[in-house]
């Protein structure tokens, strides 16, 4: 990296608090996940008031209450678990990314696979930006752009071959304050349609900040705008907890 790419992470991580996120190995995310995207895929709220727990050491997470049943998962990026509420295995995927070959947004998800979108993805929106650090992912500083005439700084974000998230690509966009503001990417397991996820509300927990009103939209590549509707995914977070 460039010395002034360097000085940029560097920028958003403290912004964020790098270092008081640093001793912690979990987190925990209390969230009411909507859109259009879940009755699209048949399972119409789906994420509606569910717990979220991930690892901050590697790509591992579970779901609580899932179905809005007391269904469970697991995920790792080569294998995902639903659980009914008595713990008996329901469904179960490995290699999960295979079976969604071909896909478009249209295409129904059964509910293993849904599991291992909402894992994979909460997961990177719950680690960034200091899922940047990750060995191999490379970061390069794009120029700045104005958006509704705020000038935010951009990286580009290139993850390792086998990690788990939307796209190999994705964008940040950060304010003057080094808080994410934006982010887009392109989900393989939706075809490559284009998105972009608009992060507000930003909170603090246990030293911590974190967007807690997030809205993905439809992306325009051809002059990087947006539309505000439909809204593909709501993320409305409620508590963050750190262990």
């Amino acid at each position: 990296m460039t010395t002034s790419t360097q000085q940029l992470v560097d920028k958003v991580i403290a912004a964020h608090g790098g270092a008081n996120a640093a001793p912690f190995t979990t987190v925990k995310i209390h969230t009411n996940i909507g859109g259009v995207v879940w009755p699209i895929k048949g399972h119409d709220g789906a994420l509606a008031d569910v717990e979220f727990t991930g690892s901050l050491t590697e790509q591992k997470s579970s779901w609580k209450n899932l179905f809005q049943t007391g269904y469970t998962s697991t995920f790792e990026p080569g294998k995902v678990q639903l659980f009914d509420e008595n713990g008996k295995l329901l469904e179960a995927l490995t290699t999960p990314r295979d079976s969604f070959e071909g896909h478009t947004v249209e295409t129904p998800w059964t509910r293993a696979q849904l599991v291992y979108f909402s894992s994979y993805a909460t997961w990177n929106y719950a680690t960034a930006p200091f899922n940047f650090l990750v060995p191999g992912v490379e970061i390069n500083e794009l120029e700045p752009w104005n958006e509704k005439g705020e000038t935010l700084s951009r990286l580009e974000v290139i993850y390792p071959e086998g990690f788990a998230t939307h796209s190999k690509r994705q964008v940040f966009y950060f304010n003057e304050a080094g808080l994410l503001k934006r982010h887009d990417y392109w989900p393989v397991v939706l075809g490559g349609s284009s998105a972009t996820q608009i992060i507000e509300g930003y909170k603090e927990f246990q030293g911590v900040k974190t967007g807690t009103k997030r809205n993905i939209y439809i992306l325009n590549d051809a002059d990087n705008s947006y539309q505000t509707d439909p809204v593909l995914v709501s993320i409305d977070i409620l508590d963050v907890r750190f262990e």
